[in-house]
Parts: structure tokens; sequence; C-alpha cells
């Protein structure tokens, strides 16, 4: 921010520290009066570990700030010569989360927090610089990092929610104290990459190491505490003042002999593995599998818990991983597992709740019912499981948790074999799929379950070319509209409506349907993913961001998930945070055409073009060969300057419409890319004509730049129904 003078105030003879700031830090009168007002404000803190400001002024244009002088040298300093004794990491940690809490009391916070920020006396006692400076500077509250030359913050410190400009929470100070409670420990930092944009992304979706993991000496309550501070959700952070009293409880004579006794556990994310098939009949992995899913479905609706999606889950099938291994992993404190058995009309399960950190199981019993009591089943371990790890639930959620549902026990199994068939993805497997729940269906027309697993077969036939769209669409709107006549709680079926709305047009329709599913299932990862594409088809970048990095918590092994960040990102024009989560992708199924030709776009627009061109070529051999990547090649020759290549593509993709089904809107975009603007609108109304998906993405497309300033352009924006923001 500028350059800082040692300096010596003549009026009050005292040592003083000025900091000059850069020129047009503050670019007219109105910011400089806002900020001498806010800087008089800090002056005001009184506190032993708060370095004071003094005074701020302007001399000739240059804008300053007069602060207390602190001789010694900054904990950076310290750190930089390794781990400190765990004496000194509780003496002066305790004495900065003093200085935190005492600020936040006042209503301040610092949000810049590192050890170069933390100054030591000659007495070695820490001392905060710089409170509130860094939002300050900022201009607003809302100030993003991910903007072009703004960060407010230091990256390596900074707390999830600060990278998407969220940091009005006195715990994200707490995050960055974590940070440094965890450097002085071992030496080095939670999240260590070479690249920014790696860096956010492990930030925002890594579990970091264990402190113990790096120092085995350390005590296991340093390592919990600092392991609280790191957490994802503010929520689930302790207050500045909470980390001082811990700090100063640890034994320092006993505790730091690496022998600490047990405290007490702090679990707000578990995993849910898959349940293990112990009937020795094969044919009964449906029903492990469909009561693994039912288990995570109840767990997700608690709104303090996060719980991770059955996608990821069910990767761990027959692992032979650790519990502590798949934790770090899906960066959760405890998991769940056990196992599942039916015979006749009895299931039984039985189940032990694990503690991450130290592979110790906190809880098991053993549950059996008859099938059509499978529902109170389910409730029941659930509310267990919430007793256990001491969640609170809210009166709505212990309402769920009670409610009891008559089942079909033969529908029931139909509807199990249907979802299983379903996660198969195959087109044979979601056409038996269909089958199943239409067979449920004919044993219990009034399944909401059923219906609303058949409306889930009949979106992915459409969405995945298994079928015609205007074909099964209609179908699927119909069965996910009567399980909501049965069911008007049902997360699946919100979520299912909300997809079909989103992707037929209606924008408005399809955010309020996926609100709502999420407000009933807030652990509902594809609600969250689609919520996130509506948000950005209307420029809400930021809101889509977070969106899908919830989905990407909540799932984090799914390739189609971080696709989705990827594409947030791509239509944000972030390009290399895209980039980073097409890898991931294609690092968890490089089969993915999808993730390939959406990496070589994002790379397109990076100007890096040989890379693109691998990379399409890869997506067009893994597609068999479908338009898809043909216009991504076509788009690739336009932006290398090859424009008679990028013609003579489009001219053979127009040709191909007379022989099979190649979309009117990739002309569309071709040509604007070309800078057909005429032709460019002329395939745009046909377009529009066959409703092409594509539209949706209309306002954001940075292919469509070329035709965005035509007069001709917002009436067709507003024709989509995207010139209204649903929020």
């Amino acid at each position: 921010m500028g350059a800082v003078w040692r300096a010596h105030d003549t009026k009050l003879d005292r040592e003083v520290a000025i900091k000059l700031l850069l020129d047009r830090t503050l670019v007219d009168d109105s910011a400089r009066e806002r900020f001498h007002r806010e800087a008089l404000a800090l002056s005001r803190l009184s506190h032993p570990g708060v370095a004071t400001v003094y005074d701020f002024d302007t001399s000739e244009g240059q804008d300053y700030l007069v602060m207390e002088y602190v001789p010694g040298g900054t904990l950076e300093q310290h750190i930089d010569s390794g781990p400190l004794p765990f004496k000194d990491i509780v003496r002066l940690g305790a004495s900065v989360a003093d200085a935190l809490a005492n600020a936040h009391q006042h209503g301040v916070l610092h949000r810049d927090l590192k050890p170069g920020n933390v100054v030591l006396t000659a007495a070695g006692d820490p001392k905060i610089l710089d409170f509130g400076l860094a939002i300050l500077l900022s201009g607003t509250r809302t100030t993003r990092v991910t903007q072009t030359g703004v960060a407010v913050g230091s990256l390596p410190y900074m707390a999830p929610e600060q990278i998407f400009g969220q940091a009005d929470d006195v715990r994200t100070d707490v995050y960055a104290l974590g940070v440094i409670l965890f450097e002085m420990a071992t030496g080095q930092m939670p999240f260590v990459r070479e690249r920014p944009e790696a860096l956010m992304f492990s930030i925002l979706n890594d579990a970091h190491p264990t402190v113990r993991s790096l120092r085995a000496d350390a005590p296991d309550e340093l390592d919990r505490l600092v392991a609280r501070c790191l957490q994802k959700e503010p929520a689930h952070r302790p207050q500045a003042s909470e980390v001082g009293d811990a700090l100063r409880t640890l034994d320092t004579e006993s505790s730091f002999q690496g022998t600490p006794a047990r405290g007490k556990e702090h679990i707000h994310s578990i995993a849910v593995l898959p349940f293990r098939n112990v009937s020795k009949d094969p044919s009964q992995d449906y029903f492990a599998d469909g009561m693994t899913e039912s288990v995570i479905s109840d767990l997700a609706q608690i709104h303090a818990l996060r719980v991770i999606s059955r996608t990821s889950a069910i990767r761990y099938k027959d692992t032979k991983l650790t519990v502590p291994q798949i934790a770090r992993e899906l960066n959760v404190d405890a998991v769940l597992e056990g196992s599942a058995h039916f015979a006749g009309d009895r299931v039984r399960l039985t189940v032990q709740l694990i503690s991450a950190r130290n592979d110790e199981t906190l809880w098991a019993d053993r549950y059996e019912r008859d099938l059509k009591d499978v529902f109170g089943l389910q409730n029941e371990l659930a509310k267990r499981v919430t007793n256990e790890i001491q969640i609170q639930l809210s009166p709505d959620e212990q309402t769920k948790l009670t409610a009891r549902r008559p089942v079909n026990p033969e529908a029931h199994i139909e509807f199990l074999k249907s979802r299983h068939s379903f996660f198969d993805g195959s087109p044979e497997a979601v056409e038996l799929g269909v089958r199943h729940a239409m067979r449920a269906l004919e044993l219990d027309p009034d399944s909401a379950l059923a219906w609303s697993a058949l409306a889930d077969c009949y979106i992915v036939q459409a969405t995945r070319g298994m079928a015609s769209p205007g074909e099964v669409m209609p179908k699927a709107i119909k069965a996910a509209e009567r399980a909501l006549m049965i069911d008007a709680n049902l997360a699946d079926a919100h979520a299912s409506i909300g997809v079909i709305q989103s992707h037929s047009g209606d924008l408005p329709g399809g955010f309020t349907s996926l609100q709502k599913a999420i407000e009933l299932n807030p652990g509902h990862a594809y609600a969250h993913k689609f919520l996130g594409r509506v948000l950005y088809s209307y420029e809400l970048h930021a809101e889509a961001i977070s969106a899908m990095h919830k989905s990407a918590s909540l799932d984090p092994l799914s390739m189609m998930i971080h696709t989705g960040v990827g594409d947030a990102y791509y239509f944000a024009r972030q390009y290399e945070m895209a980039v980073l989560h097409y890898e991931k992708s294609i690092e968890l199924d490089s089969r993915f055409d999808g993730a390939h030709t959406d990496l070589a776009r994002a790379l397109e627009a990076l100007g890096r073009f040989d890379e693109a061109r691998a990379e399409y070529e890869e997506g067009r051999r893994l597609s068999g060969g479908i338009a898809g990547p043909s216009f991504g090649l076509a788009h690739l020759e336009a932006a290398a300057g090859n424009e008679e290549e990028a013609r003579r593509m489009l001219a053979e993709l127009t040709a191909e419409r007379a022989e099979r089904v190649v979309s009117a809107w990739g002309i569309m975009a071709l040509h604007a890319s070309l800078g057909d603007v005429d032709d460019a609108f002329k395939w745009l109304d046909i377009a529009f004509d066959e409703n092409a998906s594509g539209l949706i993405l209309l306002r954001v497309h940075p292919r469509l730049d070329p035709i965005r300033n035509d007069p001709r352009y917002p009436p067709l924006v507003h024709r989509a129904g995207l010139d209204t923001k649903p929020i």
C-alpha cells in the first residue's frame, strides 16, 4: 500500500511510524473524508495488543497515516527460522486472540491478519498492525479478490468467504488466526500452491493437513483448536475470545508431551460410506446402495450439518483406505459406516459413527424393522446421529425426523432398483430405471419417491441425448408435479422441476424451484449446481460461483460438479480458475468428453491455442465426433486468425443439418465469432424457434461479444427472459 518511515514526533517527543500511501490510493475528497473518519474510529481502539493509529492527514497531495512505532521484528521473521516452541505459540497466540476479541467487541475487523502484520515489542509481546486498513482502502465492503487488480487481504491467510468478498463476519479474522497458529506450530502454511488460482482452489475446496501430521509431538488440543479455526464455514469457527481461552487452558507441562486428554469432538460434516451388502447375494447391492442414499438424504436435510453426496461417497465402495484417509479426501469430521441386510420383509442396519481425527468409534448400534417401517428406521437413525454429534435441530427438522410414512414394500423395492439403475448412467440402465419406477407406480400410484425417480430418469434421457427432449421433458414435468401433489416437501421433485424450467427457458421459475429444493434439503448438491447455472445466466457471477462451490463442497468427487464450477468461472471470464476446475473434472474421470471440450474453450480464451487444440481433439475423439467439439475447433481457428479454415468448418457444420442434429445456437455463435453480425442474428432467430438450450447463455457467453452492442440484441435478451434478475 505504500512505504513506512520511522520518524520523530517533535510535538509529543515520541518515535512514530509514518505510512505514506500509494498515489491515488484515495482517489477523491469523499473517499479521503470517509477514510479520515474511519481511521479516527480505529485510533480509539485501546488495547496493548494493537498498534495505535494516531492520525491521518494529507500533505501536498500525499496521504499518510501516523502510527505507533514498535521497535521489534515481525512474527513473520520469527516463523521464517522454523516452528516455534509450544509455550511461545500459546503465549503469542493467546495475546493476538485477545487483541482481536477486543477489536471485534468494538465492531472493528482486521481482514488482513498475517504474521507480517504482527510485530513484537522489545519484551517479546505481540502487537497487531493495520487494523481495518485493507477494508478502508478498498472503498467497499463487497469488493471481491477475484476482481481484476483488487485484493482485500493476503491470499494465503484469506478465509473461503473472503475470496468472494463476504468478509463481514468477525470469524474471518479467526480463520487467519488459525493459519498463523498452524504456521507457528509447523513452520508452513496449511495450503501451499505456486499459482494463486490453485491456492484459491485449495482454500475453497481442500482439507488442510493436521498439525500432528507435520509435527508429531503437537498436543491434540492444539490440533483440534486449529482445525476449528480453519473450518470452511464461518459459523463453525470459534470466536476470538474462545481461541484465547482455549490456548491458555493448554497444560504446558503435560499436554505438550504428546499424550493430551481427549477433548469434545466438534462435528459439522459427515460422510456416509456405502453400506456393505452382507446378504452374500450380489443381486441385493441395489438395497444396500439404496439405503445408503436414503440415509444421506435424511441427514442432508439438517442445515447445521454438511453431508457428502452419494456420487462422492459411492467411490469408496469396497475401499481399502482407512477412515482418516477417506475423511481427509472428503474434508469431513466424521464417517458413518455399516452394513445392510434384507431378508423376507425385514431390514437390518448395523452402523457405527467414527471420528475422522483419530479413527475412534464414537457410537455404534443396530436397527431392525419391517420394510413397511423403513422410513421410521431411517428417521430414527438420523436423529440418533444428530444427538451423538450434538447438532441442534430446528422444529421443522424435528418434525421431518419423526414423520412416519406408510410404505408399500414391493413398490419400495422397485423404487430402490430404479435409483440403482439410474445412477449407473448408461442409456440402457436409465431405461431400466424408467421401467422399475413405472412398476413401482403400478404397485403404489401414491409413491412420491417413485414419481420423482421417474422424473429424474426422463430428465437424464433428455439432457444427455438418450431421447428426444420434446418427447420426454413433458413426461418429466408431469412426473415431478405428481410427486409434489403427493408430497409438497419432497426436495428432489422441486429440484427436478427447477432443472426442467431452467432448461426450457423459464429461468425465474427454475430459480424459485431450485431455491425451494435447497430450503428443504440444504445438502442437495445438484440443486446448488443448477441454481449456480441460473445465477450466472443473469450475470450474478459472484453468487453463481458461491453456489457452485457449495455444490462442490457437498459432492467433491463429482466430475460433473467440477465442470459446473468451471463453467461459472468461465462465464465470469475468470479463465485460469475455470481451467483448474476443468482439470479437476478430467482428473476424476478422463473419459468425460465435455470436460476436455470445456477445458479447451478456457485455454482458447487464454490464447493457449496448441493446448486448446489438443483438448478439443480429445473431446471430439471421446464423444464419437458429435458437433459440439467441431464447433469448438472452428472457434479456435477463428481466434487463432485462421478465418478460412473456420469458415470451411462452419459451412460443413451448416450443411450437416440436413443429415443430423446440428445446433442452430452453435452456428449462430460461430457466425458471431467471425464477425458475421447479420447472419448471427438470423441464426439466433432460428435458435429461438428451436428452443435451443444455449439461449440461457445469451447475456454471458464471451463468444457473443461481437453482437452485444447491436440494437437487435437487447430485445432478444428480453425475449429470453434474461433482462430481469431474480434477486
